[in-house]
């Protein structure tokens, strides 16, 4: 059970930074701070190039689950156990 408690931490901590880090991303791009005269476009595959096709990518998302078993292993257990 703590595998799956663990890699359900581990996807919900990744998905959450993903979408922080691709809305300050686009955030960064949009109208409103692009320079006078400029104005930028995204489409899939700039969003593809941010997340599957980088390697930081998926070095974050074995980081995040690793931390999530980490976490989840030091959680004490309601259960006692038998010595």
């Amino acid at each position: 059970m703590w595998i799956l408690k663990g890699t359900l931490l581990g996807l919900l901590l990744f998905s959450v930074g993903t979408f922080l880090f691709l809305i300050a991303f686009l955030r960064r791009l949009g109208p409103i701070l692009a320079p006078a005269g400029q104005h930028w476009t995204f489409d899939i595959g700039l969003i593809s190039r941010l997340t599957i096709r980088n390697n930081w990518f998926w070095i974050a998302l074995v980081a995040c689950l690793a931390l999530g078993y980490a976490i989840v292993a030091s959680w004490p257990s309601s259960i006692p156990r038998i010595a």
